[in-house]
């Protein structure tokens, strides 16, 4: 259907008066794709996040200015996960394993940010994060 065409191409120039069928008719399906990608894009933001977002006329073009407005930085989403990785604690909901590889998942994440976690941190984290209920297992692996 060609609804992403807008996206994929520059828009084409206004084409001339004796400009043949297939040129117009291309623009024509250029414009019809740019307006039906540029209201799929708004109307799938909230008012409030719409509203901080210069407003285009090219779907093309108002893709990376949402980019820009919206691009966290390495510091903040470090900030993020090393505060998730200290705080979370096993609520006992779910298996412990899942609860371990999520910390091990947020690891993974902090050593793509090249800050390193090694893994006795992690494996300490891990233990420390679980209750009292897993006392034993602390002293397995400590011993």
């Amino acid at each position: 259907m060609d609804l992403d065409i807008a996206i994929r191409e520059d828009s084409p120039p206004e084409p001339a008066a004796d400009a043949t069928v297939d040129v117009k008719a291309k623009h024509k399906r250029w414009l019809k794709a740019n307006r039906i990608a540029l209201l799929v894009i708004k109307k799938s933001m909230s008012d409030t996040v719409r509203g901080g977002i210069p407003d285009s006329k090219n779907a093309k073009e108002y893709l990376p200015s949402i980019h820009e407005k919206f691009k966290e930085s390495d510091k903040a989403e470090t900030g993020n996960l090393m505060n998730d990785l200290m705080s979370k604690k096993y609520n006992g909901m779910g298996c412990v394993r899942e609860h371990i590889l999520e910390l091990l998942d947020i690891g993974a994440k902090l050593n793509a940010l090249d800050v390193p976690m090694s893994d006795p941190f992690l494996v300490h984290g891990a233990l420390n994060s679980l209750p009292n209920e897993y006392s034993k297992l602390k002293s397995t692996y400590n011993a």
